[in-house]
């Protein structure tokens, strides 16, 4: 199993480069290479420029991969660039206090509840789901070529990989061991929240069964057919009902379109 770090942020509301920031002594970033380090065969960190790239290269020693000119940004752009082959472990940067343990858990737990080409982290409680989209682990390269169209049609997102996939399982975060283990940062504070009780809870969306709408959404916005994207669409909302970003960003690819006549795209 290969391993891609996506490492291409700005940190902006963290203040300062958090993958620099020092958790017991040793910076982010190099904890995250050490927990990768344990379970991949070769390592790739993902980032936005040589410059950043030679910076955290020296500090963890893995090599570095500057993201392709494309027309969409973000870490969708770090996975398309660097994904070369299936089975690789996309693991976001700036986890302070994961472990090779945490990172194997959740692969043994993509394994365990079926194979499918996406396989995806939840934050699972009572108020609601939430994707952790920057965690996945990725059993074919299938999925990415439709992301890559996306880039030229609209705004991608990484939650676009997971739509993509023929198949989708979703780890709750519960079933893990440590599961606070494998929460981010995005601000300062975010350093103080390792204590939570998520919900155990397994999710299996095969997209087969629904002649996988996003494939048709994407294939629909390159002809021009926004009647029928936005159709696809709304198929998604019913599907992915109840994972709060998932929908968000649903909505937002919907208002793109503008509703039947396209107005506002």
């Amino acid at each position: 199993m290969d391993a891609v770090i996506l490492a291409g942020g700005l940190s902006k509301r963290f203040g300062s480069n958090k993958l620099l920031y020092k958790v017991e002594g040793e910076e982010i970033i190099r904890r995250v290479a050490k927990a990768a380090i344990e379970l991949a065969d070769e390592i790739v960190l993902s980032v936005r420029n040589d410059s950043m790239g030679e910076l955290l290269s020296k500090l963890t020693g893995l090599p570095y991969i500057v993201d392709k000119e494309l027309p969409c940004s973000g870490p969708a752009k770090g996975i398309l660039s660097a994904v070369k082959e299936g089975n690789t472990l996309i693991i976001p940067a700036d986890l302070p206090w994961v472990n090779g343990e945490a990172l194997s858990s959740f692969v043994k737990s993509c394994t365990e509840f079926g194979r499918a080409q996406v396989c995806g982290l939840i934050w699972s409680s009572k108020d609601g789901r939430i994707l952790d989209s920057m965690t996945a682990l990725i059993d074919s390269i299938d999925p990415l070529d439709y992301v890559r169209r996306s880039c030229f049609l609209k705004k991608t997102r990484i939650t676009d990989l997971h739509r993509a996939a023929e198949s989708l399982l979703l780890i709750s975060a519960g079933i893990l061991p440590e599961p606070w283990r494998m929460l981010d940062v995005d601000r300062p504070e975010d350093l103080f929240r390792n204590k939570g009780k998520w919900l155990e809870e397994v999710i299996m969306i095969r997209q087969l069964a629904f002649n996988n709408p996003y494939r048709i959404y994407i294939e629909m916005l390159e002809i021009g057919n926004l009647r029928r994207a936005k159709e696809m669409i709304e198929l998604e909302l019913s599907i992915y009902r109840g994972i709060d970003n998932l929908e968000a960003h649903l909505i937002r690819d919907l208002n793109y379109i503008g509703g039947d006549n396209g107005s506002d795209r």
